[in-house]
Order: C-alpha cells, then sequence, then structure tokens
C-alpha cells in the first residue's frame, strides 16, 4: 500500500468489487478505504460506470454511491497533463485508451493513488511515476 491519503478506484476495480467472485484482499482494502473516506472518484469513472447499468433503478442506486464519494475535479490542470500524458506514451509507441490517460492523469495530478485491475496502467506506470495499487486479475 502507498503512502497517501486518497485512492482514486478505477472502473476495473469497481467493477471487479460488484462481482460475487471478488477476491477477498480487493473486497478487505475497498471496504477499509471506503469506510476509512479515502475513495475518491471523477467524473469520467461515473460515467464508466453508470453506462454499464442495466436498469433504471441500478442506475440510480450506483449514481447516488457515487455521487457521495469524494470528487475530483477535472479542470485544465488534468486536461494538460492529460494531453502531456497522451503525447508521452504515443511517442513511445503505446497506445492506451483515452479514458485510461485520463485517469492516470487524474491521479498523477492528485497525488493519489490509483486502485485497478487494468493492464494499462502498468504500461503508463514504466514511463511515470504513478502510484497504484493493484489487486491483478487470476
Amino acid at each position: 500500500m502507498v503512502d497517501n491519503d486518497y485512492v482514486l478506484v478505477d472502473t476495473s476495480a469497481w467493477i471487479a468489487s460488484f462481482r460475487s467472485s471478488v477476491p477477498e484482499d480487493l473486497k478487505a482494502f475497498l471496504n477499509q478505504a471506503l469506510a476509512n473516506r479515502r475513495v475518491v472518484t471523477a467524473p469520467i469513472i461515473t460515467l464508466e460506470l453508470l453506462q454499464g447499468t442495466k436498469t433504471q433503478h441500478e442506475y440510480g442506486d450506483l449514481k447516488l454511491m457515487l455521487e457521495s464519494l469524494g470528487q475530483l475535479p477535472m479542470n485544465l490542470a488534468v486536461w494538460n497533463r492529460s494531453y502531456a500524458l497522451g503525447f508521452t506514451l504515443r511517442r513511445n509507441g503505446l497506445t492506451i485508451p483515452t479514458t485510461d490517460v485520463i485517469i492516470a492523469a487524474l491521479a498523477l495530478e492528485y497525488d493519489c493513488a490509483l486502485l485497478h485491475r487494468d493492464r494499462h496502467f502498468r504500461m503508463i506506470q514504466s514511463f511515470v511515476d504513478l502510484k497504484t495499487v493493484e489487486f491483478p486479475t487470476s
């Protein structure tokens, strides 16, 4: 675990936590972070999660839960960091999904750990000091 106050939870980790077969270590870490009010989110993650809901009820419940978390603003500094990060990654031969570039830029800009289960963030770490908490897929 990194020594940061806040943890930005990526869509990949949220989705894993919603499954009945959630890994116990991920479940325990996320529950503790939530209990300690250390979990933050951002509009891009909310968008990814809400577009995957299946019913209006599920949409409403999830939206309410996400809105109760600390929100990282997607301000000009985040966008500028996203632009530079995307440029750096592409110049080094990596094509990373735009949403993952933005999420990494958010974690970098706000100096928080990124909880994920996504190989793209490991790739990004080869080029920047992205602090992560990773629970790999099987």
